[in-house]
This record gives C-alpha cells, sequence and structure tokens, in this order.
C-alpha cells in the first residue's frame, strides 16, 4: 500500500528538487514555527531555499505544513513577512490565499 507523505516532507522535496537534499522538514517547521528564518542563520543555504518557500510551494501545501508544524495561517504569514524582509519576491498566490485573514 502507498504511504501518505506529510505536507512538510512534501514541501522539502519541492525546494530540494534542483539541487539535491539540502532542506528537510524539520527546517520548515522550525521556521514556520518561529515565524521567521532566524532559526536557519546557521545554515546560509538552507535560510535561502526556505526563503523561497512561499514562492515555490502552493499555498495549500503551506497552509497543510503550518498545521503539521502545530502553528496557525498568521504564525506562517509571519514568517513570510520576514522572507519578504530578507528580499525574497513577493508570493502573489500567497497574498491573495492570505488576504480574508488579514
Amino acid at each position: 500500500m502507498f504511504e501518505s507523505s506529510s505536507g512538510l516532507d512534501l514541501a522539502a522535496t519541492h525546494l530540494n528538487a534542483s539541487v539535491g537534499p539540502v532542506v528537510t522538514a524539520a527546517h520548515i517547521a522550525q521556521a514556520l514555527r518561529a515565524g521567521s528564518l532566524q532559526p536557519l542563520v546557521g545554515d546560509p543555504d538552507v535560510e535561502a531555499m526556505v526563503s523561497f518557500l512561499f514562492v515555490e510551494v502552493q499555498p495549500q501545501l503551506i497552509a497543510r505544513c503550518a498545521t503539521e508544524a502545530g502553528v496557525n495561517l498568521l504564525q506562517a504569514h509571519a514568517l513570510y513577512i520576514d522572507t519578504l524582509e530578507k528580499l525574497a519576491p513577493r508570493a502573489p498566490a500567497w497574498e491573495a490565499e492570505m488576504e480574508p485573514f488579514l
């Protein structure tokens, strides 16, 4: 039988697609829980890749990741704001999905 992958694993796999295994599900969960990239500053490659989470991953999957990490959408949005402050590009799809909650 097929096993269902976690959203965090799916997001990490997507971020790693072009470079190989750099980001783990735990990295994404840490950043979501912190609402910032701060927990990842010791590894600039991971920090840079996770900063593109909102650009590279569909909002529905990010919401699933947030739930799996034990945080709400506003905490996930705090991470998004932090990525923008670190000069990651805007993610129109994420912003459109979050608009009703802000």
